[in-house]
């Protein structure tokens, strides 16, 4: 893929910490494709002198121009050749093999703004959900599909998602429930049944939630600590992006949620309790 025998090391190195992260094999081709794609444009453009060594900024904001006004690849498909480019000079630089990671200061390109009124399709639901369990942080894939299941089948707002507890999954016969308390409000309280592929998706979260938290949030990063709401939107924009999906955000899902329910149930005042309106003219 390029020159230099220190690179071929490099990349060497960086397909077998793809597949000790448990990757799925689709996600790993993707990455390598996204590398080599990268790599034949260094070498058009530098006569064959192209080397990791000396990938600058400027080479990642030429090589992001490139796709999208020569090769007219659209946003998802460029943003994703920027994130696979990211996740492995980020690697490089853990390693030492790089001094700078050059893709620092280079930013995505933005999306469309948010289509108002969205409600996701049962195929883009899907889709975000492939991309959630494909997700490129093979330590954080479990929480982030947890979370995006809870948005779509609660239609929880990212405020409340933060906040919740441990304490807040309530085990009963026959599974789980959700006990949502919004601003510890307990006048606010509203409890939540959970279909089959949240609860799998929850329990399959709490097996490997970091155990060295003295905190009591559910949702913790990798360092043990509680989230915020920046990493719920970014967790939902992330896959979205991954998806090829546009205008998604978590007041998508929240959305999706209610207007599946009421479609369901046709119960105005039973959507309107789910989402914790107080008053079912919100709902309306």
């Amino acid at each position: 893929m390029m020159h230099s025998n220190q690179d071929e090391a490099i990349l060497s190195r960086f397909e077998e910490a793809l597949n000790q992260a448990a990757l799925s094999s689709s996600t790993i081709v993707n990455y390598l494709a996204d590398l080599r794609a990268f790599s034949r444009w260094g070498q058009r453009r530098a006569s064959g002198d192209f080397s990791l060594q000396r990938v600058t900024q400027e080479h990642i904001r030429l090589y992001r121009d490139y796709l999208i006004e020569e090769l007219k690849r659209a946003t998802s498909t460029t943003n994703r050749h920027l994130m696979s480019l990211r996740k492995f000079f980020s690697f490089a630089y853990d390693i030492g093999s790089v001094n700078l990671d050059p893709t620092l200061g280079v930013s995505l390109v933005a999306d469309e703004a948010p289509v108002k009124g969205r409600v996701l399709a049962d195929e883009e639901i899907r889709q975000l959900l492939n991309a959630a369990r494909n997700g490129s942080r093979a330590g954080l894939v479990r929480r982030d599909l947890a979370i995006l299941q809870l948005l779509l089948h609660t239609g929880l707002r990212v405020g409340e998602i933060v906040d919740l507890q441990k304490d807040d999954l309530v085990f009963d016969d026959p599974g789980i429930h959700l006990r949502v308390c919004p601003n510890q409000d307990e006048t606010q309280i509203r409890h939540l049944p959970l279909p089959t592929e949240v609860r799998q998706a929850l329990i399959h979260y709490l097996q490997v939630r970091p155990q060295t938290s003295t905190t009591n949030c559910l949702f913790l990063s990798q360092e043990g600590r509680p989230i915020s709401s920046r990493t719920v939107q970014r967790v939902v924009s992330d896959c979205a992006r991954s998806a090829g999906l546009k205008g998604v955000s978590a007041q998508t899902m929240r959305r999706t949620f209610a207007i599946n329910l009421l479609a369901k149930t046709g119960d105005i005042a039973l959507v309107s309790k789910r989402l914790g309106h107080q008053s079912q003219s919100i709902t309306e």
